[in-house]
């Protein structure tokens, strides 16, 4: 697989020419269509190619550094992350005071629609093939791998849509292969049908797929279907059909064999328990190891051989300093924040802090400031309740050893993973008035952090608990695209950040005006190379003067 990622970009990207129309949909020249996808080999390719846009999109492009749109997207304007005032160019510093402007470097969404384009040549393309081949041959693509095939092209275009409608809200919405001849401009479709869209592909993604399946989890199977559908119900607050989602994924097996959580697919709020999860004490395995985890569902494969250096903002440990560090005060409040939180005079270590970053680097410490290892291998230490956070050992502030350096060391960003659904499906049965049910899924994955659990009698309302739930989101899934749509889903962006973009503009020593009442400033602008490529977009409100 690692193979054909490195190869296949550059064959697809040959074959299918490009153009920068519409949303950067590549028109097909028919001449060199008609020696392409006429066998199985020409389908294993495209479909390589499809993955690879996609992991250049989410994790970096072009060999620049710093470019993982994952985390400028999914986290970087939420409190998760601040930037570094030493090394903070225009885009950064737009994102960390709220102040986009078209021009941001991250406004493009010209590479989602890049991804998009290779599905929709996939879906028009696949059932072609059967005309050039003989059945039974060794080229020949059967049914079952063409239904397979269909069913993870209809998945990434759901998966890079939903990105969209949550980035940006209204966009176009192309469903099949733009051509030579065909009118380049559209308009935006509204939010709420790219959405149905989503759903839409999503069903005929899992109608398609073979159940029980043991997936790849670098591929879109049957856990990863069910999960972004799921996440889009969400979205849409439609938490009768999530739900539904959540017992199919539990239905749905691991990279592992291990169904996801037999029990919880009947009676609602039923099953779960700590061996659906990672250990504690082995937590890191899921990242550096994910096909080894039974709570992998779907990650994004990136070779450093193949690729080169991963090189992510915040979320990488390089040997440069990053753009955006970890923001005050998770970085200082994580490691006693359980024992604030619940009013224990218990010393607890949450098992995660030390598998996560270094909490005993120096606040402006060159190079390892803040130094986020999520993602890495590594030999961790075990604090103890009376060494604190000290550690003994010397390498990386003596929380990790024998980590290699970024761009020698392959990194598989998790995209979905059955903890960050658990909790989500905490958030779904406690928006259905199941507080005992929801409490069970919260207190699986604090239990396994090792943090004290908690009880529905320290929620007084749907509210509080549902904040407690989205706390231990933040501090579970930092790193992995979340947290900003997180606070959009809940509509909590303004209590959360009024505070913290107040004290940024204090330090800057600008007019504390904090974040504002206007929630149309929860999407982005549209770049103006987009507005630029086609006269039917206008911009997104508020950053059109309206």
């Amino acid at each position: 697989m690692k193979r054909i990622f490195s190869i296949t970009i550059i064959t697809i990207g040959l074959a299918l020419g490009s153009c920068n129309k519409l949303v950067d949909e590549q028109p097909i020249s028919s001449g060199l269509l008609s020696s392409f996808f006429h066998n199985k080999l020409d389908a294993d390719a495209a479909v390589a190619g499809m993955y690879a846009e996609f992991q250049i999109t989410m994790i970096n492009n072009s060999g620049g550094q710093y470019n993982n749109r994952i985390t400028w997207w999914g986290e970087a304007r939420s409190d998760n992350w601040e930037r570094r005032p030493v090394y903070a160019l225009a885009s950064q510093n737009e994102i960390d005071f709220n102040g986009l402007t078209s021009t941001n470097t991250y406004a493009d969404w010209t590479l989602l629609y890049r991804t998009i384009s290779r599905a929709n040549l996939l879906l028009r393309n696949l059932p072609l093939i059967k005309n050039y081949t003989t059945p039974g041959t060794t080229l020949a693509l059967t049914p079952a791998l063409e239904a397979s095939y269909t069913a993870q092209a209809l998945t990434m275009r759901a998966l890079c849509y939903f990105w969209i409608a949550r980035v940006w809200g209204d966009a176009p919405l192309r469903t099949t292969v733009y051509d030579p001849g065909d009118v380049a401009e559209q308009a935006k479709d509204p939010q709420a049908k790219i959405l149905q869209q989503c759903k839409d592909d999503l069903q005929a993604a899992y109608d398609l797929t073979i159940k029980g399946q043991t997936p790849i989890v670098f591929y879109l199977g049957e856990g990863a279907i069910c999960s972004i559908a799921a996440d889009v119900y969400m979205w849409d607050k439609d938490y009768t059909n999530a739900i539904k989602w959540f017992k199919l994924l539990f239905a749905a097996k691991a990279p592992t064999g291990k169904v996801y959580n037999a029990a919880g697919t009947g009676v609602t709020g039923s099953g779960g328990s700590a061996a659906d999860l990672q250990s504690g004490p082995t937590w890191n395995v899921q990242f550096a190891t994910p096909a080894a985890s039974p709570e992998s569902i779907f990650n994004i494969h990136w070779d450093a051989t193949a690729n080169g250096c991963a090189c992510m903002a915040g979320i990488s440990k390089t040997t440069n300093e990053p753009l955006i560090r970890m923001a005050d005060p998770l970085w200082t409040a994580w490691p006693t924040k359980s024992t604030a939180l619940y009013g224990t005079t218990t010393a607890t270590t949450d098992i995660r802090v030390k598998q996560t970053y270094n909490t005993s680097s120096s606040t402006n410490q060159p190079i390892r400031d803040r130094s986020f290892w999520k993602f890495y291998p590594g030999t961790f230490v075990a604090a103890t309740a009376t060494a604190g956070y000290t550690f003994t050992s010397t390498n990386y502030g003596g929380q990790v050893a024998n980590v290699p350096a970024t761009d020698q060391t392959n990194v598989y960003i998790p995209m979905y993973r059955l903890s960050g659904m658990y909790l989500l499906y905490a958030e779904a049965l406690n928006k259905t008035n199941d507080p005992t049910d929801a409490v069970k899924y919260l207190n699986l994955v604090k239990a396994r952090a090792g943090v004290p659990t908690v009880t529905t009698a320290q929620f007084a309302d749907q509210a509080s608990l549902e904040l407690a739930i989205l706390d231990e989101r933040q501090l579970e899934l930092i790193g992995e695209g979340v947290r900003w749509f997180d606070l959009v889903r809940t509509d909590r962006v303004a209590s959360i950040m009024d505070p913290i973009l107040k004290a940024r503009q204090l330090v800057a020593g600008n007019a504390q005006v904090g974040w504002g009442t206007d929630k149309r400033r929860y999407y982005w602008p549209i770049a103006s190379t987009v507005l630029y490529s086609n006269n039917l977009l206008v911009q997104n409100p508020v950053y059109n003067g309206q």
